[in-house]
């Protein structure tokens, strides 16, 4: 444990807390270090209690310092517990709850979707409590264009990402359904971006249908998305805006929680306002 200071006041522990929260922070985001002059001038905090921080983290081996700099650096403690955390699947810790909520309100499996390069893959989902379902198999994959979960994820992605997936993909189709040509899929993209959402009906598999939204971490980037199933008997085209509405917000709300600020609405505003002016 860290003590500066030996206090009964919950204000300066609180206060205490702050600080080396924020230190620790700044020391992960700083690829080269970080100084203790850099950390106060850009913090406020006093120089002296960060300089004392900063050694009693040292001594634990949370940070390490460059001897030849004096920059303080994400040390072998701090690194191993960032391991921990990654092999225990951070994102489906804080998404669990989230998609159980949707699966409340839907009653439709719904599953978190990780993205692998050119690939999604189906990860963990939670059911519904209906006794027939829509369901992948955890662990299979598919390329970016072909279904709601790909192209959720081609959505999230920059259009320098994108135009290097659109030069090396197969079009080959899975089924009739599958977008099948770049012009084709880019018209699909544009639509999906307005909208916010991706619609799938049996593009990967024949009988299901698919709604799905991107899921970013915290550096702005693409991980993910959020997959709502329906067997195609049962998807109603009357509820796709409200479904649509539903997987945003959850998509959203994990990007919140693994970090990420921004506000994806924002794109969706700029390609709506290209679109009238096109017209």
């Amino acid at each position: 444990m860290v003590v500066l200071t030996s206090t009964a006041d919950s204000d300066a522990g609180r206060s205490l807390t702050l600080k080396i929260v924020t230190l620790l922070e700044l020391i992960a985001d700083a690829d080269h270090g970080i100084s203790v002059r850099q950390v106060a001038r850009d913090t406020g905090f006093d120089r002296s209690a960060v300089s004392r921080v900063l050694t009693q983290l040292r001594d634990l081996g949370v940070v390490t310092v460059d001897n030849e700099t004096g920059a303080y650096l994400v040390g072998s403690r701090l690194a191993t517990l960032g391991e921990r955390l990654h092999s225990r699947n951070l994102i489906w810790t804080v998404a669990e709850p989230v998609l159980r909520d949707v699966v409340e309100r839907v009653d439709e499996t719904c599953y978190l979707i990780a993205r692998e390069g050119d690939l999604v893959r189906f990860g963990e989902r939670i059911d519904c409590h209906r006794p027939i379902r829509y369901l992948i198999e955890s662990g299979t994959t598919s390329p970016l264009h072909v279904g709601a979960a790909g192209r959720a994820v081609l959505v999230g992605m920059s259009s320098t990402e994108i135009s290097g997936y659109l030069d090396r993909v197969d079009f080959t189709p899975f089924t009739p359904t599958t977008v099948c040509g770049r012009d084709e899929l880019e018209a699909q993209l544009h639509e999906d971006r307005i909208r916010g959402f991706t619609v799938s009906d049996g593009e990967r598999v024949e009988g299901g249908r698919g709604i799905a939204a991107p899921v970013f971490g915290a550096d702005g980037t693409c991980v993910g998305a959020v997959l709502l199933t329906w067997p195609s008997s049962r998807f109603r085209e009357e509820l796709v805006d409200e479904n649509g509405a539903i997987a945003v917000s959850a998509a959203g709300d994990i990007s919140r929680r693994l970090g990420n600020v921004g506000d994806r609405r924002g794109l969706t505003a700029r390609v709506s306002r290209r679109s009238a002016t096109a017209r």
